[in-house]
């Protein structure tokens, strides 16, 4: 289909379905775990990662490093994070899940996980593959192009 409105075009579509989603997400971690979205991110994706660097974090949860400073710096004062030196690199940090931050993951991951089923239902089996695959295959386009756009930019 070509975009014949804005709320056609790909972008904005996404968007919507991706805020209603985290508009669901953030209600009930808010509710339930006292968590804002983000903090939920830095504690699902640490809660599936060993020990995790702030700059990699960044990346992960697609936020610039202060802010990913800053929420880390409010979930170590909460109790749910830890950092320590680097081995490897005595300048770095690596960050991980404290026993509060593991439990408060083991709690709302299989919340995350009944959310995500309850939004996908509508789908058929069939359709849900053709979607994921569809998913990933746009996400990958994505990146090689912002990887292209900034090589171009580079070279500039």
């Amino acid at each position: 289909m070509i975009a014949k409105k804005f709320k056609d075009l790909l972008t904005y579509r996404l968007n919507l379905l991706a805020n209603l989603s985290s508009k669901i997400a953030s209600h009930l971690n808010q509710v339930e775990f006292q968590l804002a979205p983000r903090e939920w991110r830095i504690i699902g994706l640490l809660g599936q990662l060993e020990k995790v660097s702030l700059q990699r974090l960044a990346v992960e949860v697609d936020v610039d490093k202060s802010q990913a400073s800053r929420m880390v710096s409010s979930l170590i004062e909460r109790g749910y994070l830890k950092r320590v030196i680097d081995a490897k690199d005595a300048r770095g940090i690596l960050l991980f899940l404290t026993p509060k931050g593991q439990s408060t993951f083991e709690r709302a991951f299989p919340s995350a996980v009944d959310r995500n089923e309850a939004l996908l239902k509508v789908l058929s089996l069939q359709e849900r593959v053709v979607f994921e695959r569809c998913l990933d295959k746009l996400t990958l386009h994505a990146r090689d192009q912002l990887e292209k756009m900034r090589e171009s930019a580079q070279a500039s």
